[in-house]
């Protein structure tokens, strides 16, 4: 979904949190222990991989893209809203670009968009 031309927010995605490992230290992310839901308009390809009889179906889509390169735990923290306790989070992919008179920076991630709904 566009919200200008300088940034967009993804499709909600559910994440649900069964265990929370805190970061080591300043460098460190933690890790998390979860499930993810993603909506049905999110997209699957063929991942063919080296020695495998058939293919791996793997989501396209900007939650799946910070999963595969930062880990969620380590892209959740980058966007300032780090899960620190085990529950059920909406979270969404964004990107942004900043352009300047001549160059341009782009950025994204995946943010937690609501407060946690503790497990029962």
């Amino acid at each position: 979904m566009a919200v200008g031309d300088s940034e967009w927010f993804g499709e909600p995605h559910t994440l649900i949190v069964h265990e929370v490992t805190p970061p080591a230290g300043e460098f460190d992310d933690g890790s998390l222990d979860y499930d993810l839901e993603h909506p049905p308009s999110c997209q699957q390809e063929a991942d063919i991989r080296y020695g495998e009889d058939s293919p791996l179906l793997t989501y396209t889509c900007g939650v799946a893209q910070a999963e595969d390169e930062a880990g969620l735990a380590g892209a959740l923290r980058y966007s300032g809203t780090p899960v620190t306790e085990p529950g059920t989070y909406r979270i969404q992919a964004w990107s942004r670009v900043i352009r300047g008179f001549d160059w341009t920076e782009h950025d994204a991630s995946v943010g937690v968009m609501d407060p946690a709904v503790p497990d029962a």
